[in-house]
């Protein structure tokens, strides 16, 4: 374990500290659970991020850039969603996807470490989609 692993750990576990407050701040409100999510794939790709640098950097040079980058922003964009309230089931549903073909576009190398994340957001989705559709109607006709 080397100290970029270590420092990565730190990150994600302060944002997953961060996420658990904020939940049991908001208490079972509506969209929490998606929430969590979004913020608990953020935290795994920080820090599968941070813990490849090293080796992307040594690897691949100027590229690392991207090939770090792109899965991060995909993570992120869901939360920038979140924060304005627009169309956050789509932006995590296509983060999930991009993060996803980017993990099976690299393969065998870096990529695989990407799926958790994409898994996260995928159930994120999920969890969204469904409590938009749980909305109760009111009684306006009776």
């Amino acid at each position: 374990m080397n100290v970029a692993t270590i420092a990565g750990g730190l990150v994600a576990l302060f944002i997953a500290a961060a996420a658990f407050v904020s939940l049991r701040r908001r208490g079972a409100a509506s969209g929490s659970v998606g929430l969590l999510l979004r913020i608990l794939a953020v935290a795994a790709t920080a820090w599968i991020v941070i813990a490849l640098l090293p080796f992307t950097i040594d690897d691949s040079g100027g590229a690392a850039s991207y090939l770090l980058g792109v899965p991060a922003v995909a993570a992120i964009c869901p939360l920038i969603a979140d924060l304005t309230h627009r169309a956050v089931a789509t932006t995590t549903t296509v983060a999930a996807l991009v993060i996803l073909v980017w993990a099976l576009l690299l393969g065998l190398g870096i990529g695989l470490w990407f799926v958790l994340p994409a898994l996260l957001l995928g159930v994120a989705a999920i969890a969204t989609m469904a409590n938009r559709g749980a909305t109760v109607p009111s009684n306006q006709d009776a």
